[in-house]
Formats: C-alpha cells, structure tokens, sequence
C-alpha cells in the first residue's frame, strides 16, 4: 500500500524499473526477471536487480551479502554494469 506521499512514478522512472527488472540478478546471477530493490525509498534510478530470493534475503538475514561481502553499492554497480552491457 502506498501513502499519500508517494507520487506517480515518470515514463523515464518507469522504463528504468522495467529495464532493471530483466536483468538476471545481481547477487548470485539468477535468470530474469528480477526485483527492483530500491536503496533508498521513492529513487527510483537507484535500484538493483535481485532475484526474489535475495531480494528477502537483503530484508532478512543478509547471509549471502556477508559471503560476497557486498553491501547495496557493489550489487547497484553490477546492476548497471549489466545494463549497459545489454545496451546495443
């Protein structure tokens, strides 16, 4: 449920969110589509690809982050080194 303080997310917003969601995870690479992780609420261009998996693993237990040792900024760098891999 959103509150009232959330706006409308832009095309722009949106076409990123949707490009993010169909990459592969960033984490442990598992197939698309993935889940949008926001790092922080409401910023939409900074998401990272996670799998559903990591992405509860991220809310729980972060046992598979403290085995990379990875925190949000590594796997928002591999999300983009990703995306713009994809990019033709």
């Amino acid at each position: 449920m959103f509150s009232k303080n959330h706006k409308s997310k832009t095309k722009d917003e949106q076409a990123h969110l949707a490009a993010v969601a169909s990459l592969p995870c960033s984490l442990c690479a598992a197939p698309p589509p993935s889940q949008c992780h926001h790092i922080e609420q409401q910023k939409h261009f900074i998401t990272v690809a996670l799998c559903a998996d990591c992405h509860s693993n991220w809310h729980g237990t972060k046992t598979l982050w403290r085995i990379k040792k990875w925190d949000e900024l590594d796997a928002l760098n591999e999300t983009l080194r990703n995306l713009y891999a994809n990019r033709s």
